[in-house]
């Protein structure tokens, strides 16, 4: 096999693992020949490689593939490498001891919004958010700038799939004035959460690109309401943009 077929094939490999790590994260090899306009026969060989060396697993129920085990392990060890975790948690503790606030960091999996990490040492009375909590789509910092930044179609989907609870007194609960919440995130770049979850509970956050230029994180300081509660807004917004290429880095 010449230098040209193995470069070929290596693409091909890297093409179906890129596409296996996007939103639905596992297809049918007719599915992944036709996402990537390659014949069945070539796709199937390449699976069966990808397979054989854990990269990849087939789901015996719905004959669709996944990452595997190994790709898992891969990315285990760069973020070892990177030394991710602590950079993120010194950045949350750096802005919590700046602003002697609660600061956090959510990511998006799939369509969930999940808590990674959340720092409350400071705060007499707490906000109650733990890691591994989810989040709803319609309010607070985290479910909104992750969901503006979501894929449309599904998001318009998700949003008139459901009926939503009016917790406190600016929970959104209608789906277009939700869809134009996400709109206006999106155009100003940051995000708002004010008495949406709880009454005097303010939230400002900001969402963090990735590299490959899509948004699955968002990072927020919240507060309780006070009377200087917009210059603390104009403030914290400032001070998480300016970690912004930072966090970006480290977003995966």
């Amino acid at each position: 096999m010449n230098n040209t077929t193995k470069a070929s094939s290596i693409e091909k490999s890297i093409r179906i693992l890129k596409i296996l790590s996007e939103d639905p994260y596992e297809y049918k090899i007719s599915d992944l020949a036709l996402k990537i306009d390659m014949n069945r026969t070539t796709v199937h060989r390449i699976v069966n490689v990808l397979e054989n060396e854990g990269m990849i697993i087939k789901d015996e129920i719905n004959l669709k593939y996944k990452l595997g085990p190994y790709t898992y392990h891969m990315g285990n060890v760069f973020i070892q490498n990177a030394n991710y975790e602590n950079n993120l948690i010194n950045i949350l503790n750096e802005l919590s001891n700046i602003t002697r606030e609660s600061v956090g960091f959510a990511r998006r999996d799939g369509n969930n919004i999940i808590s990674i990490y959340c720092i409350e040492t400071h705060q007499p009375i707490k906000m109650g958010y733990k890691t591994g909590s989810f989040f709803p789509l319609n309010r607070g910092c985290y479910g909104k700038c992750l969901m503006a930044y979501h894929d449309e179609e599904i998001v318009r989907k998700l949003v008139y799939s459901q009926k939503f609870e009016k917790v406190c007194k600016n929970t959104i609960i209608d789906p277009e004035e939700l869809l134009l919440e996400y709109k206006k995130i999106k155009e100003q770049g940051f995000v708002l959460s004010i008495e949406e979850t709880f009454p005097y509970a303010i939230g400002v956050g900001i969402p963090i690109f990735s590299i490959d230029g899509k948004v699955r994180n968002c990072i927020a300081i919240s507060f309780f309401k006070d009377n200087d509660m917009n210059e603390k807004i104009d403030n914290y917004k400032k001070m998480l943009l300016s970690y912004s290429q930072e966090l970006t880095k480290l977003a995966l």
